[in-house]
């Protein structure tokens, strides 16, 4: 009987130990569980603050965007009638409004603003980034040079160098496969092939379409000028160009047409940077220059008939 009660304390002794045990795995799985649980709840908040936080980026970007757009076309309503109102200033697109030669060349460049490579290009002209713009004025005179004095023609040069750079790869790439094969340890990286790999020469139609859809505005708005200047829609429109084109006939009689290019190719890399840099000077003349040219301008501007409105050919 002692024998049996030992054993039977002894069993109940083994079961609480394996109960107490138990409850610590449990008590330890439950807590892990429980850390786990409040780690993926803490990861969810932290997910829901990110998509808060972009929506709200998002949403502040396109409200300043639309602000912005609504400020610009504000400030170029507040320009037309500020233009429209001082109509005795020096410069004849206030004189005469929408018939004169500077509102179409306004015209032009609002379209030519809106094109993609616009900014691209901008940062080239005013010298920004000094290195690329060097380099790409360096080549344009250097392609002057080799028109003018060497009797190269565009097509030409462009042989002439494609086949340079071909030859040169070729080489490079022998070579390269020769040491390789026959000394050991060394090896040759192609530069230029490498930094081919990386590019893509592929062009988005996204682009494509951007591109097309403003040379389609530009070239209308062109041909809308034209119908305006040779249908004689107002005489003062129609000198002004008349007298343009006179000039131009004369200049390109005058002088070739590579020299006209590589003027208009100085007057575009110079002009701008040098107004940025004299930008008060240059202000300072031109404001005496339209004040002295404002009298006779009004005094022509007067001799000149102007062209009948909608509401006077209903009236006679």
């Amino acid at each position: 009987m002692e024998d049996t009660q030992e054993q039977v304390e002894q069993v109940e002794q083994q079961v609480e130990e394996t109960v107490e045990k138990v409850k610590e795995e449990a008590t330890e799985k439950v807590e892990a569980a429980i850390e786990d649980v409040k780690e993926d709840i803490n990861k969810l908040k932290n997910d829901v603050k990110e998509v808060a936080e972009n929506v709200s980026n998002a949403v502040s970007s396109k409200i300043e965007a639309t602000t912005s757009s609504a400020k610009a076309t504000i400030n170029d309503i507040k320009d037309g009638v500020k233009q429209v109102v001082s109509g005795n200033s020096g410069c004849p697109y206030s004189m005469n409004g929408e018939f004169s030669m500077c509102s179409q060349v306004c015209k032009v460049s609002k379209v030519i603003q809106k094109n993609p490579s616009f900014e691209c290009v901008k940062k080239i002209v005013l010298w920004e980034d000094i290195v690329q713009t060097g380099i790409l004025f360096a080549i344009i005179n250097l392609v002057f040079i080799l028109i003018s004095f060497c009797n190269y023609s565009l097509i030409s040069l462009f042989g002439y160098t494609a086949f340079t750079v071909t030859i040169t790869s070729i080489l490079f790439h022998l070579i390269s496969l020769i040491l390789s094969k026959y000394v050991q340890g060394v090896s040759l990286n192609n530069q230029f092939t490498d930094q081919l790999k990386t590019l893509s020469f592929h062009i988005h139609d996204a682009v494509i379409e951007k591109q097309v859809n403003n040379i389609a505005e530009l070239i209308n708005t062109v041909l809308s000028i034209a119908k305006d200047v040779f249908g004689c829609k107002s005489v003062y429109l129609s000198a002004q160009f008349a007298i343009v084109f006179y000039l131009i006939g004369c200049l390109s009689k005058c002088l070739s047409n590579t020299a006209i290019l590589y003027f208009g190719f100085l007057v575009s890399f110079v002009v701008p940077r040098l107004y940025i840099e004299k930008k008060e000077v240059i202000d300072q003349q031109f404001a005496k220059v339209c004040a002295l040219a404002k009298e006779p301008l009004s005094k022509l501007h007067s001799l000149i008939p102007q062209a009948q409105t909608t509401s006077t050919k209903k009236s006679n």
